[in-house]
């Protein structure tokens, strides 16, 4: 807007003679000013203007009218046309590549592996370090499964019977799979 623009002034605040003398002359920025600034207003712009003014928009009908700018509510439809590669009655994507029975089988080998592992050992399978290394070689049975990749070495096993964090994970993600699979079976 350029600077001596008298919609600018007006809407700022700042009206200087120039400006006020464009207001009197426009209705549109007089019924502006009006609404604006109120009865504040009234004494800059001659009272006899502004009865003047309300007189032809009472007598013209030309108020602006309130405008509903919220719309009514849109109901949204489904679309029935079926797009390619989808079939009628389809839900979409599987949530899961496992099917049931592969989750089962996962959950009780994960089961089955943690609890022969620590109630039996994995020594009694695999060999385990030389009596020549440590001591509680070939006695320590139950393999450490975070340290699996150093079976000849007395760190890679220990005591049966002993639960190590490792193992209950294991046994944590058997049950879980084992569970999820019973559930998506049904």
């Amino acid at each position: 807007m350029p600077e001596d623009d008298p919609l600018k002034s007006l809407l700022d605040g700042d009206i200087s003679n120039e400006e006020l003398e464009a207001i009197r002359s426009s209705p549109d920025l007089r019924k502006l000013a009006i609404r604006m600034y109120g009865e504040s207003v009234i004494e800059l712009l001659g009272e006899d203007l502004v009865q003047e003014t309300e007189s032809s928009t009472l007598s013209h009908g030309d108020d602006l009218e309130m405008v509903d700018i919220i719309p009514e509510p849109i109901q949204v439809v489904r679309s029935t046309i079926e797009t390619p590669g989808r079939k009628k009655g389809d839900t979409g994507s599987k949530s899961s590549t496992m099917g049931p029975k592969l989750r089962m089988g996962l959950g009780i080998t994960g089961i089955g592996v943690s609890l022969v592992n620590v109630y039996w050992g994995f020594g009694n399978l695999l060999t385990t370090c030389t009596q020549e290394v440590h001591s509680t070689c070939g006695v320590s049975l139950k393999l450490n499964l975070l340290e699996f990749h150093r079976m000849q070495e007395h760190i890679a096993w220990g005591p049966t019977a002993q639960w190590g964090i490792p193992d209950m994970v294991l046994l944590g993600f058997g049950v879980l799979g084992l569970i999820l699979g019973v559930l998506k079976s049904r």
